[in-house]
């Protein structure tokens, strides 16, 4: 498949989950969004895909900013670079959606992040920390690490 296809193919879904959080977030299909993987697993398999026959050699690639600049301009990889862009800011979206419902946080205050997320990345998530500061709902991690004597969930795993 063409890779400008490809990305406009994988826009959808993407473009989709990202309007669905800004302007629908109760919603049946954003609640599906938040609780569903299969946006970002399509997303990694494609990306996987694309990175797959430049491994193990890539592997090496990341220590300069020119050997980074070199492997960009493998077949492929200046689109997986994009993807990976865009299943991680997409995964980092529904976290800070989650959070902001799970913590009560206005919607109109989480907008904003949603947006500087999915244009920006890690300045979103930074702004989101701020709303949660400013909000007083800053504390505990939105991910905390369960302890080491937690038991290990296994509804549904059989």
């Amino acid at each position: 498949m063409d890779g400008a296809l490809l990305l406009k193919v994988l826009n959808v879904p993407v473009l989709l989950g990202w309007g669905a959080m800004v302007l629908a977030p109760r919603a049946r299909f954003t609640r599906w969004v938040l609780e569903s993987d299969v946006i970002p697993l399509v997303i990694g398999a494609v990306y996987l895909a694309l990175v797959a026959p430049h491994l193990p050699g890539l592997l090496g690639q990341f220590d300069t900013l020119e050997h980074i600049g070199a492997a960009l301009q493998l077949p492929g990889m200046l689109l997986a670079g994009w993807i990976h862009y865009l299943a991680f800011d997409f995964l980092v979206g529904r976290v800070v959606l989650a959070d902001a419902q799970r913590r009560g946080i206005p919607h109109l205050l989480v907008v904003p992040c949603l947006l500087l997320t999915f244009m920006l990345g890690p300045s979103g998530y930074l702004a989101y920390a701020a709303v949660r500061l400013v909000t007083r709902r800053f504390l505990p991690a939105i991910a905390p690490l369960p302890s080491p004597a937690a038991p290990v969930a296994t509804e549904g795993v059989r």
